[in-house]
């Protein structure tokens, strides 16, 4: 529960749980917004999926913001291709250079099937967050 991440617009990236006990997110998508965010009971606005309010301003490809590890998060297009699941590792990314990066470093990528924005943990060591 609460922040993995930050968006680069400062919205919270959470997790693919609607809730305590790994609640999918089945009923809870139908509050989420045009831009694909929802507040939660504390008024926090956040993103479970694809923030399609910076998807939409800087690109598909973009990077839109980081997890708790620091590493990146890039949107749902890389190379001028839909990421899938199956493109990405256990923990919902992969290494190699981006224009961002053009040394090369592990990064996430928003997808549009669960888990969406991370898998399993961190690739990195995940620091923590206030509200």
């Amino acid at each position: 529960m609460g922040s993995i991440g930050v968006a680069l617009n400062g919205v919270s990236f959470f997790n693919q749980y609607a809730g305590p006990n790994n609640q999918p997110l089945t009923n809870e998508i139908n509050s989420f917004d045009q831009y694909g965010g929802h507040p939660t009971g504390q008024k926090v606005y956040h993103y479970h999926l694809e923030p399609y309010y910076l998807t939409t301003k800087q690109g598909d490809d973009a990077l839109l913001g980081f997890l708790l590890d620091g590493f990146p998060v890039y949107g749902p297009v890389e190379n001028g291709e839909r990421v899938t699941n199956s493109d990405l590792d256990e923990y919902h990314g992969h290494s190699h250079q981006t224009d961002d990066y053009p040394d090369g470093i592990y990064h996430y990528h928003i997808t549009d099937a669960d888990p969406y924005i991370n898998g399993n943990g961190y690739f990195g060591t995940p620091g923590t967050v206030t509200q």
